[in-house]
C-alpha cells in the first residue's frame, strides 16, 4: 500500500489542549511568591515591581505555550509491516495552517517522552517518526499519540491527546535460512518458466534458472563460459507449483508452523518460483511478486490462535 495520508487530520482545538506547570514552572511559581512575602514583610516597592514582572511574564508564557498547539493538524501515513522483533515505524504528520512559526513541538506515546524537539514553520509540515518494538505477530494498533510544547520559557508544558487509526501488521518471524524446510512440489496447479514439455523446438540459450533439470543444462556451452546455462525450448509451459501447505509441517507448534511457511515464502520468492500457499481453512492462490508475497505473509500474521480445521 502506497504511503497516503490520512483523509481527515485531527485538529487540537483550545478545549482538548491541556496546560499545567512544569518542573521549572513549579520552581519559578515558588521563587515569586517567596518574593512576594519579603516584599511584603519589608514593604518594599522594588520587591513589589520585580515580584509583579515576574508574575506577569509567567502568564505571558502561559498564554504563549497554550497558544503553541492551538490549530494545529495531526496526521498520519499508514506504517510497512515489520517482523517480529523488529520496531513498527509510525511516521506521524504536524502540519501548521496558521501564518505564524510553531516552535519545540514534540510528538511521543507518553507526556514526558525524550522524543526529539522541532519547529513548525508556518504553512509547513513535519514528520515525526515514532516506533514501537514488537514482540508476536498480528496487528499492532498504538490508542493515541501525545502532542506537547513547552515554548517559550519552559514554565508550563501544554500537551493534546491525539487518537489516530494507527496499525501496523507484523509478520511471524522467520525460522533462520540455515534451517531446512522442506515444501510440497505438485503438478498441474500453475505453470512455471523452468518446466517445459520435452520435445519442443529448440529456441536457444538462457541463464539457469533454480529448478531446471540437470538434462536441460548445456554443458558445452557451460564448458566455454563461468556460469551455468540451460536450454530453451519453444512450446506450452508445464504445470508445476511450489505448495506451501500447513499439513506438510507435522509435529509442530502453531508458531513454529507460522514461523517456517514464513520462511518458504520468502525462500520460493526470492527464487523466483510461483507459490502458493494453504492453511486450515484458508488458501492463497498461485502467483509470485510482492503483492502475493504479502498476501501470503498477512495470511500468516492474522492467523488465528486456535486454527480452525481444514
Amino acid at each position: 500500500m502506497p504511503p497516503d495520508h490520512t483523509p481527515h487530520p485531527v485538529e487540537l482545538g483550545i478545549q482538548r489542549i491541556y496546560i499545567l506547570p512544569s518542573k521549572i514552572g513549579t520552581a519559578f511559581a515558588i521563587l515569586v511568591v517567596i518574593l512576594l512575602l519579603i516584599s511584603i514583610n519589608y514593604n518594599n516597592p522594588p520587591g513589589y515591581l520585580l515580584t509583579f514582572l515576574l508574575a506577569g511574564l509567567g502568564l505571558v508564557s502561559l498564554f504563549h505555550t497554550h497558544r503553541g498547539l492551538s490549530g494545529l493538524l495531526v496526521n498520519h501515513v499508514p506504517s510497512a509491516p515489520v517482523f517480529a522483533g523488529g520496531r513498527a515505524q509510525f511516521p506521524i504528520i504536524v502540519a501548521n495552517p496558521g501564518q505564524k512559526s510553531r516552535y519545540a513541538i514534540q510528538v511521543g506515546w507518553t507526556r514526558t517522552g525524550d522524543a526529539p524537539l522541532m519547529d513548525i514553520p508556518p504553512g509547513s509540515e513535519v514528520t515525526f517518526h515514532l516506533s514501537l518494538q514488537t514482540q508476536t505477530r498480528g496487528e499492532l494498533r498504538p490508542k493515541r499519540v501525545v502532542v506537547t510544547t513547552i515554548f517559550p520559557l519552559s514554565l508550563f508544558r501544554a500537551w493534546s491527546w491525539v487518537e489516530l487509526p494507527l496499525r501496523c501488521l507484523v509478520y511471524p518471524a522467520p525460522v533462520p535460512a540455515a534451517l531446512p524446510v522442506a515444501a510440497t512440489v505438485r503438478s498441474g496447479d500453475a505453470a512455471s518458466p523452468s518446466q517445459r514439455k520435452e520435445g519442443d523446438e529448440f529456441e536457444g540459450l538462457r541463464a539457469y534458472r533454480l529448478g531446471d533439470s540437470l538434462r536441460r543444462i548445456a554443458w558445452k556451452a557451460v564448458a566455454r563460459r563461468t556460469e551455468l546455462v540451460s536450454k530453451d525450448y519453444a512450446g506450452v509451459a508445464e504445470s508445476r507449483e511450489v505448495v506451501l501447505d500447513w499439513d506438510d509441517l507435522i509435529d509442530e507448534d502453531l508458531e513454529t508452523k507460522l514461523a517456517k511457511l514464513c520462511r518458504l515464502a520468502l525462500d520460493a520468492e526470492t527464487a523466483g518460483n510461483i507459490y502458493s500457499l494453504r492453511v486450515p481453512g484458508r488458501r492463497v492462490n498461485p502467483g509470485s511478486g510482492l503483492p502475493h508475497l504479502h498476501a501470503c505473509l498477512r495470511l500468516l500474521a492474522l492467523f488465528p490462535t486456535t486454527p480452525r480445521s481444514s
